[in-house]
């Protein structure tokens, strides 16, 4: 006699009855298995991104878990804004030269080199006959060697000496197509070229289509963008696309459209990360969009009223001024850019707007936070434990040479986090609650199905009795009838279990494209919840021997064990009941 063929008969003939047990467990295992399945697949996302090339962020003082939210999975909005001096604080010598030269300050420095060679020309000094040209030189050298020295132009930065990689990202606009919009992100082509998406691997960005922008190119000028590969597909991007982008949040009452457009010259290839679903643009050209463009304020003069500096001012025929001739003020002048005019919309051409420009002053820019990775010499992360507290302290700002246009009131507090250790915080005082209460609600409903299955079978004894006594008299065992009953309880269970994975991955692939566009990570119908270490899990860092400790296996695996002792637990009355059946009694009726 097989017992499995007659368990399973005995389910068949309650067709209704069975189908609705093994419907209410299958909710209960779909449930179950969504659960796990989101949130491990998120979470594994969340904290493996966080090992992006760095190990440090900095930002305007604020929530810390904001700033890791919004640098590195631009899920919140940007805390504050940071001066630009900040990031070169990190650079080495040849990028401080070259963005310090291209500030008012230093500016100011070359317009007064200029007055004092015209003066020393037009003036010579009384009493030194010829070698008054020669004490001139030798003036005007002492002079600018002061100056520079002051600026400190020629020195790598204050922190230079702990850092790495150092990137600046500025956040705050979107790009909107229709009804959806995707963040950008402006940046350098540091955060393609030195980032690295596994630091295990060393893996980097890969372009699916075209190539990163440079910092100035003919075809783009300072307008180049990189698209996500997630933004690229679901607003339909190509390459050679110009794009507009929009100032804030589109939700707001106070966006607006920008003129300037961006062209696409590349998109990525899929990573799997939060970058997806981003919208790179070229820092250089994100500057020089109006609204982004910080006003400074001369101080230098302080018994005059502070002067307010604007690149785009126009003069009273409505040209730009272009450069006019600066006053000098104490140490540095409002000079600005040549070339510089106002955007006049759709009135120029295209190209032209593009590319008739010119870098805009390190006074006027400001950034959102940087992506710093400390020194490769320090394997156990110690410069990641301790510049966080002193750049939180002020180190940072105290640091730094503050020209006329940066006074000492304009310094904006800076924070530095570890966004690991943020991300780590943030799941287990929040997310892992509310995960451990999900689970203990789809568990009980899978109790509560077990307990159906426990009537079922039991109201059907009264039925089945004469049943049992005909099996008993054919031959049946006690243990085998025993043995009927738990199978036929373990197949509703089992039955209802395969049913419920399939609705619950189902529901994934469902759910998939809203998680995708939100968190920037894929899910699907064959993601599954990621391997635990069991043991480790359940008895922490015990005696175990190390192969328990280390063995893991997805959390989806233990369902099925689970889901026999369930069955077994709620079968074991039903079946010690037919074990018990009086088969004379039972024939007799």
């Amino acid at each position: 006699m097989n017992v499995f063929k007659i368990a399973l008969r005995s389910v068949q003939y309650r067709g209704l009855g069975s189908l609705l047990t093994i419907l209410s467990m299958a909710l209960g295992v779909m449930m179950v298995v969504a659960v796990l399945t989101i949130h491990g697949v998120i979470s594994d996302s969340f904290k493996s991104n966080t090992s992006f090339g760095y190990n440090i962020l900095v930002g305007a003082q604020g929530g810390s878990l904001q700033l890791t939210m919004n640098s590195v999975f631009y899920l919140s909005q940007p805390i504050d804004t940071l001066p630009y001096e900040y990031y070169l604080a990190f650079c080495d010598e040849e990028v401080r030269s070259r963005e310090l030269r291209n500030s008012i300050a230093y500016k100011g420095l070359e317009e007064y080199q200029r007055s004092a060679e015209l003066a020393a020309g037009q003036l010579p000094v009384p009493g030194l006959g010829g070698f008054d040209q020669l004490a001139a030189e030798l003036t005007r050298s002492l002079v600018q060697d002061q100056r520079l020295a002051y600026m400190e132009i020629e020195q790598p930065g204050f922190f230079n000496r702990f850092t790495d990689t150092a990137i600046p990202i500025l956040l705050g606009d979107y790009f909107q197509k229709e009804n959806s919009a995707w963040r950008v992100c402006a940046t350098n082509r540091d955060f393609f070229d030195k980032l690295v998406l596994d630091v295990e691997k060393q893996n980097h960005f890969e372009f699916a289509e075209g190539r990163c922008f440079d910092n100035f190119d003919s075809e783009a000028g300072y307008f180049g963008a990189v698209v996500g590969s997630l933004t690229a597909r679901q607003a339909k991007l190509k390459l050679g696309d110009r794009i507009l982008v929009t100032h804030g949040d589109p939700s707001s009452e106070s966006s607006h459209l920008h003129d300037q457009e961006f062209v696409v010259v590349g998109i990525l290839a899929p990573t799997g990360t939060p970058n997806d679903r981003v919208l790179f643009v070229n820092m250089e050209g994100f500057y020089l969009i109006n609204d982004h463009i910080k006003p400074v304020r001369d101080d230098s003069l302080l018994s005059q009223p502070a002067v307010e500096v604007d690149p785009f001012a126009e003069d009273e025929a409505g040209e730009a001024k272009g450069d006019p001739t600066p006053a000098v003020q104490g140490d540095a002048q409002t000079a600005a850019p040549k070339e510089m005019a106002r955007p006049t919309g759709q009135s120029a051409p295209i190209d032209a707007k593009l590319l008739n420009r010119t870098p805009l002053p390190i006074e006027h820019r400001e950034i959102t936070s940087i992506l710093l990775r400390t020194s490769k010499n320090d394997p156990y992360n110690l410069l990641g434990e301790m510049l966080p507290p002193r750049i939180k302290e002020g180190e940072l700002a105290n640091s730094l040479k503050w020209s006329p246009f940066r006074p000492v009131r304009s310094q904006t507090g800076a924070q530095a986090v570890n966004p690991v250790g943020e991300i780590t915080k943030f799941f287990a005082f929040f997310v892992d609650p509310v995960r451990w209460l999900l689970l203990g609600l789809t568990i009980l409903i899978c109790v509560v199905s077990g307990l159906s299955i426990l009537v079922g079978i039991y109201n059907s004894m009264s039925q089945r009795h004469h049943e049992i006594a005909v099996m008993r008299a054919l031959g049946a065992s006690r243990p085998k009838v025993m043995v009927i009953m738990l199978l036929e309880s373990v197949l509703l269970a089992l039955s209802g279990g395969l049913l419920g994975w399939i609705g619950g991955h189902a529901l994934n692939a469902a759910l998939g494209p809203y998680v995708e566009s939100q968190t920037g990570v894929p899910l699907g119908f064959w993601h599954f919840a990621p391997k635990t270490p069991v043991f480790q899990y359940l008895f922490g860092n015990s005696n175990l021997p190390p192969a328990l400790l280390q063995f893991a296996v997805s959390p989806e695996v233990l369902l099925i064990p689970g889901l026999i002792l369930l069955a077994i637990a709620v079968g074991i009355y039903p079946a010690v009941s037919a074990y018990r059946a009086d088969i004379a009694k039972s024939l007799g009726k």
